[in-house]
C-alpha cells in the first residue's frame, strides 16, 4: 500500500499558521481545537475550515 502524498489531514503548528495566513503567536491564541501528543501540537484540517466558515463574517451591507 502506497502512503497518501497529497495534502495531509493533519497538520503541525507551522503548517496551520502558514494555512490559515497568521503567525504562530496569533494562532496560539485562537480558540482552535486541536490534538496535543506530548509537546507536538497537530491541527485537522477540517477542523481549521470548519473555524474559518464559522468565523466569516457577512460582508453584505444591504442592497445597492
Amino acid at each position: 500500500m502506497k502512503p497518501n502524498l497529497g495534502t495531509p489531514d493533519i497538520l503541525s503548528r507551522r503548517e496551520a499558521a502558514a494555512f490559515l495566513g497568521i503567525c504562530l503567536t496569533t494562532l496560539d491564541r485562537l480558540d482552535i481545537p486541536r490534538t496535543r501528543v506530548r509537546h507536538r501540537v497537530m491541527f485537522k484540517r477540517d477542523v481549521l475550515n470548519k473555524w474559518i466558515d464559522d468565523h466569516t463574517e457577512n460582508t453584505k451591507r444591504g442592497k445597492i
